[in-house]
């Protein structure tokens, strides 16, 4: 069975889901024959932007559609090539690799000037234009100014700030948003009714939740689901394509932060970390979990179509009577912050512990406060509650719980600091360094390239230091598997345990940068 997003491609405007202020104006241009030469469509992955630069193609260049209708006829030679992408005429070129000045003049620039072969306009649909080089642009500039009259440029995008406002001004822009519940539920029931399938409602909300407006997203997950083969499909049919995320950890965290159970999160980081979870993907799922207990106290949790369980959404509503308001929102904040450290923390479950010990020193900062205010107040009033020397008596339930979070972070620090006895020598490293690569490169190649740019830094006790440019290239080196496999090169060329500590460089001179970012066709911004 061919993939659903392309199956159901749609082949007329009509059928265009979600996007229909565009659709409205492109028909009636086309209708009247007015339409611009340059085209910029911007918005998320996956709702449109090249479907319908296709389908404005095929309109175009459409051979029996006749003056004042948009709509292409989908039947003549121009429409049928135009679909399966094999129209001379439309050249569609993806930017993420072509970003270089030579692409754009050999393969838009010097075409262009070439009257269509057999259509009445050549149109170039250029994917993912924000990826051009500087150079590029530039040079796609010239031609955007002054079009030949037989040509159209579709510029797609998903990151419409990256692209130069000189690029912007040369074209009729067209932002396009994501698709509405409503009518991405009625677009997958259409598809599945055309496959003679009968889903549970709850399936469709739950694929709906997962992909977060993208219906390209949304049709494939609809696709996995069909290859199970059943005719009739229920939400318990779908949990290995569509698990629940981890919600009993998620939950337990929320709580145990509400509770002050402070050494409980510290043990379930801890599980977190050996079970190998993306903590940075763990606390998206905490701050959506989160949001879902702030829209519960305020009745509205079922209104959101929240991709949860019923047993979760009971014990959310649960979470939201017993936690107050500017707690739980001084939780969003603090977690909104620990999350973006996790990016450039050495430690990657470093945030995450904090923020599960925050609770309990604030509450014990809050208390040293409210006794120091009462003392204060004791002495001008010349009494004294407890006699010279003496101090008030301690709370037994709250040092249990401090002795047994003291030792929760120590077992957690006394991991994360642990010291090898490493033998090798930071030049038996770099005389390997280009074999290291190599090995590295055989199995990881595109991130082979992010080596390249490494700079080794010492070996000590804790491991070998290297340093890369941007945190991107951290992040990818720290990958799980892919750190264990640089490890695993390591101890076979050495025969030693080396863990690898990757930073990112604290400065970069301005020069070394644009030299960087040239050599990748980007740019820097500022």
């Amino acid at each position: 069975m061919s993939t659903l997003y392309r199956k159901y491609r749609p082949q007329n405007f009509d059928d265009v889901v979600g996007q229909e202020h565009i659709i409205q104006t492109l028909k009636n241009e086309i209708a009247t024959e007015k339409q611009a030469q340059g085209f910029l469509f911007s918005g998320p992955r996956g709702i449109g932007k090249t479907t319908t630069a296709r389908l404005l193609a095929k309109a175009l260049n459409c051979e029996n559609r006749k003056k004042g209708e948009p709509q292409p006829c989908g039947k003549c030679k121009a429409c049928e090539e135009i679909a399966l992408g094999k129209n001379i005429d439309v050249i569609e070129i993806d930017a993420a690799s072509h970003t270089g000045v030579d692409n754009v003049r050999e393969n838009i620039i010097e075409n262009a000037q070439f009257k269509p072969t057999k259509s009445k306009y050549k149109v170039f649909i250029i994917d993912e234009v924000h990826m051009l080089s500087t150079s590029a642009f530039n040079a796609l500039l010239k031609i955007l100014e002054e079009p030949p009259t037989h040509v159209v440029f579709i510029l797609a995008t998903t990151e419409l700030h990256k692209i130069p406002a000189t690029i912007v001004s040369r074209c009729q822009r067209f932002n396009f948003g994501k698709i509405p519940y409503e009518q991405m539920f009625k677009r997958l029931e259409k598809i599945a009714d055309l496959e003679k399938v009968k889903i549970d409602k709850h399936v469709y909300s739950r694929i709906i939740n997962k992909s977060d407006g993208c219906l390209r997203d949304a049709e494939s997950l609809l696709g996995q689901i069909l290859s199970l083969g059943d005719k009739k499909i229920s939400e318990e049919d779908v949990s290995i394509v569509l698990p629940n995320s981890n919600e009993d950890q998620i939950l337990n965290f929320i709580k145990n932060l509400n509770q002050k159970n402070t050494a409980e999160n510290i043990e379930l980081i801890d599980q977190l970390v050996n079970d190998g979870v993306n903590l940075s993907q763990f606390m998206i799922d905490l701050l959506e979990m989160m949001r879902a207990v702030l829209i519960a106290q305020n009745g509205q949790l079922e209104k959101y179509h929240f991709d949860y369980s019923k047993e979760a959404e009971k014990e959310i509503k649960s979470i939201a009577k017993e936690i107050e308001s500017q707690k739980l929102l001084n939780l969003i904040d603090r977690t909104l912050v620990r999350k973006q450290e996790i990016k450039y923390s050495p430690i990657p479950q470093l945030p995450l512990e904090m923020l599960a010990v925050e609770q309990i020193a604030d509450s014990r900062r809050q208390k040293t406060e409210d006794k120091s205010q009462t003392t204060d107040k004791n002495d001008d009033n010349n009494d004294t509650t407890f006699g010279s020397g003496s101090a008030p008596p301690a709370d037994k339930k709250e040092k249990k719980e401090e002795s047994r979070v003291r030792t929760s972070v120590r077992t957690a620090v006394s991991k994360i600091t642990k010291k090898y006895n490493i033998k090798t020598s930071l030049k038996e490293v770099e005389e390997k360094w280009h074999e290291i690569k190599q090995k590295f490169s055989e199995k990881f190649h595109a991130v082979g390239i992010v080596l390249e740019m490494a700079s080794l830094k010492e070996i000590n006790s804790r491991g070998l230091r290297i340093s890369v440019p941007f945190s991107l290239h951290k992040d990818k080196l720290d990958d799980k598997q892919v750190k264990n496999h640089f490890e695993n090169i390591l101890q076979e060329c050495f025969g030693e345990k080396i863990p690898v500590l990757c930073e990112v460089e604290a400065e970069q001179p301005t020069d070394n940068i644009n030299e960087l970012a040239a050599e990748f066709g980007g740019e820097i911004l500022t």
